[in-house]
């Protein structure tokens, strides 16, 4: 299996390149074979790192995991994921100018960028996010900046029991100049591990996608969560204490949104076994009690694609207008989508139409999947019969304002030009996630513009100033709404609208499908 272009087995000199081989062709032959004269324990540290790196030495900020390369790049490496070359590619070239894009002696600071670019219930998403990201140094770095601003981006990979999101998250904290962190992950137990090192360090964070309960600085009290039904964890306590700040709107508001558009009481909530993941078993509890607690729930396993079918036909039982809470990841709702018009076009479903409300993970289902599976259930489901004629209907809360702010965000302007001119695809917008990712690093930059520019930036400065975003005080110019923040971290406004998903046209190829607000009468475009 050759896992390099020049090296088979990471090692050996790939014998389908020509003669003669470069002698840097030999090196890592080489440094295996001192380490071997030298000693066992040095040989796993290097043979870990040999396929992971873009030059000719290893780097000790870059190993593998499981498979799959991790740690820091603050160049165009990108962790041997093709689907990520041009982001980083765009964020190598803004650190190389960022220098020179601020005023004259301002001092330069190291913003770190902390994300899963693999796991599954990213998709295609992590690079969306990533290009948030890059627009908000691009940005940032522009006129009337004040500290140039390089972005360290740290790959924490698929969260599994081999994650490493600890290690590079401790790699970062020790970084020279690093001020702050935008992302740190998705909500689950590793992303609490991660807020609780970086505030041990005294770095701030701001997070773009968490947002499940028990993910602030103080265990999300106010929403007084029950967290019986999740595994044990810290984020059931708070995380991050005095450090950790998040632009998404936590599941309580969410949950709130979905209540205000739902006349009268669901028939089933779709979730998940088990309670391994925060995103779920801390919603849960929050949407049984904002209806009444008496909504009967049919699980299905993640693990297991064949329940979701058995899920369908459950909800397909019942001959009325049926509503179904979708609260689980948006990786599983084409599938169920799919199957649920299946089963109405086959006559075996006896609901009269299909009302399914989701949380804002539900937002994955507008844009492309890369596993072919799940592309073809989701553009199945968005252009069957049954859903252009709404008897069978998906409702979602915002992870951003990305719909809402193209009308009402003065902002939103900002950072489309900034997103479109660093050569990225403006239909990734749609999905919300660029959004998010753009106003954390906007949160933080607005932060770092308070402070003079020929003084050297602590990490600490840059916390205060990021606490001083509240309701009573400055608020963030963000591309999802202006930003504020409570006392324990968390956005301050009345949450997200709730939009219904329209359906994709025929041959729109990639084109994200577009949404309405679900409180207008208004139908979808036809």
């Amino acid at each position: 299996m050759v896992l390099s272009r020049r090296h088979r087995f990471l090692i050996l000199p790939s014998p389908d390149r020509p003669l003669p081989h470069r002698w840097t062709d030999w090196l890592r032959l080489a440094i295996v074979v001192v380490l071997l004269a030298a000693g066992i324990p040095g040989v796993p540290f290097v043979v870990n790192r040999l396929g992971c790196f873009g030059g000719v030495f290893p780097s000790a900020d870059i190993w593998r995991v499981e498979g799959e390369c991790v740690g820091l790049s603050d160049d165009a490496y990108a962790f041997d994921r093709a689907e990520f070359a041009a982001v980083m590619s765009v964020i190598k070239s803004q650190n190389d100018a960022a220098a020179g894009k601020c005023a004259p002696q301002g001092s330069e600071v190291v913003v770190g960028v902390l994300l899963t670019m693999t796991d599954r219930f990213s998709g295609v998403r992590a690079v969306h996010e990533l290009e948030g990201m890059a627009a908000g140094q691009r940005q940032a770095n522009g006129t009337g900046c004040l500290h140039p601003m390089r972005l360290v981006v740290g790959q924490v990979g698929a969260y599994g029991d081999g994650n490493a999101s600890a290690e590079v998250a401790a790699r970062l904290a020790r970084y020279d100049k690093v001020v702050a962190v935008a992302g740190i992950g998705l909500s689950n137990q590793r992303a609490a591990e991660v807020a609780d090192l970086l505030a041990a360090a005294k770095i701030p964070m701001v997070s773009d996608l968490i947002t499940a309960e028990g993910f602030d600085q103080h265990g999300s009290r106010e929403d007084e969560p029950d967290f019986t039904g999740c595994d044990p964890g810290s984020y059931q306590r708070g995380v991050g204490k005095d450090y950790f700040y998040r632009v998404a709107y936590r599941s309580a508001a969410q949950v709130k949104r979905l209540k205000e558009v739902t006349d009268g009481q669901p028939d089933f909530i779709m979730v998940p076994t088990g309670g391994s993941d925060p995103y779920t078993c801390t919603t849960l509890p929050l949407v049984q009690r904002a209806f009444g607690g008496k909504v009967t729930e049919v699980k299905f396993d993640t693990d297991e694609p064949s329940t979701v079918p058995q899920t369908a036909k459950r909800v397909c039982a019942a001959a009325k207008d049926v509503r179904v809470v979708y609260v689980a990841r948006g990786r599983d709702l084409g599938r169920l989508l799919y199957n649920l018009d299946e089963a109405q076009r086959n006559g075996q479903c006896a609901a009269t139409s299909i009302t399914v409300l989701s949380t804002s993970d539900g937002q994955r289902i507008r844009v492309a999947e890369t596993d072919p599976v799940l592309e073809d259930f989701r553009v199945k489901a968005l252009r069957s019969g049954t859903f252009a004629s709404g008897r069978l209907r998906l409702l979602t809360t915002l992870v951003g304002g990305a719909d809402r702010a193209r009308a009402d965000t003065p902002n939103f302007a900002a950072f489309e030009q900034a997103f479109t001119s660093a050569g990225f695809d403006p239909s990734h917008i749609d999905n919300g996630w660029p959004v998010n990712a753009y106003d954390a690093l906007t949160t933080i930059a607005e932060a770092l513009r308070t402070l003079p520019a020929t003084a050297p930036v602590r990490p600490s400065e840059v916390n205060t100033a990021i606490g001083g975003f509240s309701s009573s005080g400055q608020s963030v110019p963000g591309a999802g709404g202006p930003i504020t923040f409570d006392n324990a971290g968390n956005r301050t406004d009345a949450g997200p609208p709730v939009v219904r998903v329209c359906p994709l046209p025929e041959a729109s190829g990639a084109t994200p499908a577009r949404t309405i607000s679900a409180l207008l009468p208004a139908d979808c475009p036809r």
